[in-house]
């Protein structure tokens, strides 16, 4: 071989080997990783990500910005988490409607669950509460669902928006109590509530994350929770299956995902870090304060619990006749 072209792939080779070990020694992160709320500020995925976040800074090794873009029922982050680059820098904390409901709701999604997600690790039980406003006279769902029944139609209860969880909590209780109630969807927990305290709607099946500092001023009466047992932020709120809507549920659980593609080892650095984070004493106190339970399940398990989710709440869909396009 020419003595010219031998040095040129030397050279070459050199040149290949040095670029892939500086892209394998490159740190990770190494600018601010930003995790995306679909929804507006002040909700339940919102604390979570937060709480997430600001134990993140320290250990994770460079800094975690919660950046909420909410609309379309968390539609339009969850789309722009799908078509970002998938290196680990945007990920998005999400309620498991956006997985397991949404595709069920509409016909044309921006986003693919399938072919441009994958979930990377789950984070909190969030529980609903049937919270109504200081004008609503029940104060406890038996009298909400006389109160129902005798004035069909003039309920009206607030959502972060149509086919969220909280949406179809709401659906599931119509269905079981036999009762009629007017929905009116919002752009976010926070907007509802906020219309709760004004007294513009009557109720709202809210993240309790959202609700609990005025449940516990007394400016909202919470009525019921939807998880199978009590919370221990409200101990004296039942739950409405014991309120007479014996295997009434619908909780949120909220996990982390990644755009398709996302290098495994970025994947498995946020599976411990989001581990580390909500398995101590601390988490599970600061957490147990506001009502939301730390959850860890593997991968795997995030499939098949939102395999059950959807064939739970296509259930209530379908029941319900809610058609969304």
């Amino acid at each position: 071989m020419h003595p010219m072209i031998q040095k040129t792939l030397f050279l070459l080779c050199a040149g290949i080997l040095a670029a892939t070990q500086a892209t394998a020694a490159d740190p990770y992160p190494d600018h601010p990783v930003r995790i995306i709320d679909g929804y507006s500020a002040g909700g339940g995925t919102d604390y979570v990500a937060r709480y997430l976040a600001s134990k993140m800074d320290a250990d994770f090794g460079g800094s975690v910005i919660v950046e909420n873009r909410p609309g379309a029922s968390g539609q339009i982050g969850m789309s722009y988490v799908a078509k970002s680059k998938p290196d680990g820098y945007t990920l998005m904390v999400i309620p498991n409607e956006l997985w397991s409901v949404a595709p069920l709701l509409y016909k044309r999604l921006p986003f693919n669950v399938d072919r441009e997600l994958t979930p990377v690790a789950t984070l909190a039980d969030i529980p609903l509460v049937l919270t109504v406003s200081a004008k609503v006279a029940a104060k406890t769902v038996p009298e909400l669902i006389a109160y129902a029944k005798a004035n069909p139609g003039k309920l009206t209860f607030g959502t972060a928006g149509a086919g969220t969880t909280h949406h179809l909590a709401a659906e599931l209780f119509k269905t079981m109590a036999k009762v009629d109630m007017v929905h009116v969807p919002y752009k976010g927990t926070s907007l509802a509530v906020n219309d709760l305290l004004a007294g513009q709607i009557d109720m709202v099946f809210s993240p309790i994350t959202a609700v609990l500092q005025h449940i516990k001023s007394g400016k909202l009466k919470a009525l019921g929770v939807t998880t199978k047992k009590r919370v221990s932020a409200l101990p004296d709120t039942p739950t409405i299956a014991e309120s007479g809507l014996p295997g009434y549920e619908g909780s949120v659980w909220v996990f982390l995902v990644a755009p398709n593609g996302t290098p495994n080892e970025v994947i498995e650095k946020w599976i411990a870090q989001a581990k580390k984070v909500f398995s101590t004493e601390e988490a599970r106190k600061i957490l147990a304060v506001q009502g939301v339970e730390p959850l860890s399940l593997t991968r795997d398990e995030i499939k098949q619990r939102n395999k059950e989710d959807s064939a739970r709440w296509e259930k209530v869909i379908n029941d319900a006749k809610i058609s969304i396009e």
